[in-house]
């Protein structure tokens, strides 16, 4: 857990940097994990905590999120950040329109979804959600025992059914999701760095998709792991909720309120 010495070294850290680069994981992260994801609007507060980290032009902020484009340009486009959809299969550049960094087909998705729909029939409460460069099957709402249960046989038949092909399957916070296994958020972080240049990287993530991002950023960077288990980040918060008293402490300055 991070503790006051902790607190200290990063905000020396930033003191000395010049150009940083700030990845921020959404769901579980910024904001809380919700009945629906529709329902995860970003509120009053991180706008104002977003705003005031670009308004520094020191600070490069990067959402990188599983989710679609389309609800994260409504949500989050505005602002003068990079948003990063899919775990990595889309970005947007600040005042820039949407880039599709792979190429695949939707011929794929079809078996996938039968088997999930499969278990989503037998899982109350459970839902899949159609992405463009993946399909992820929901159970956040459903019995636990019955959710748990059920998440495991989906993973099961998905195994048996992928083998072979160029697909994976992510066993994350609630949400079985099958991707391309090269589109990640390690590779578009690798991307993202190469072309900002920084010379501090700060990442937030609580998922097993942000495992990914803090192997490839290791040690020189201060990344943080939202939530228990086991994680390859240098650091972690208890909770979602500290997130944004951690953000607040870190960067805020006579000069720049947040």
């Amino acid at each position: 857990m991070l503790g006051p010495e902790d607190y200290h070294t990063i905000r020396q850290q930033i003191k000395r940097s010049e150009n940083r680069l700030l990845f921020f994981d959404y769901d579980g992260t910024l904001m809380p994990i919700v009945k629906f994801p529709s329902l995860s609007i970003p509120n009053e507060d991180l706008i104002r905590i977003l705003s005031a980290l670009t308004s520094d032009k020191k600070n490069n902020v990067v959402i990188i999120s599983g989710r679609d484009s389309v609800t994260l340009g409504k949500w989050l486009g505005s602002l003068n950040l990079t948003i990063v959809a899919e775990h990595g299969a889309l970005i947007k550049y600040p005042g820039e329109r949407w880039k599709e960094l792979a190429e695949v087909t939707n011929e794929w998705k079809k078996d996938i979804i039968s088997v999930m729909e499969q278990i989503a029939a037998k899982c109350e409460g459970s839902f899949i959600e159609e992405k463009r460069f993946s399909i992820a099957w929901h159970y956040r709402n459903a019995p636990y025992e019955a959710g748990n249960f059920h998440s495991r046989e989906l993973i099961r038949s998905l195994t048996k059914l992928i083998n072979g092909t160029p697909l994976q399957i992510l066993d994350g916070n609630k949400i079985i999701e099958v991707r391309f296994n090269n589109i990640n958020k390690g590779a578009i972080a690798k991307k993202i760095i190469n072309e900002v240049n920084p010379d501090f990287i700060l990442a937030l993530g609580d998922d097993k998709t942000d495992e990914d991002m803090f192997h490839v950023l290791g040690k020189e960077s201060v990344t943080i792991k939202i939530g228990a288990g086991d994680t390859a980040a240098g650091y972690s918060l208890s909770a979602q909720e500290e997130v944004s008293r951690f953000l607040k402490n870190i960067f805020l300055t006579d000069s720049n309120k947040i």
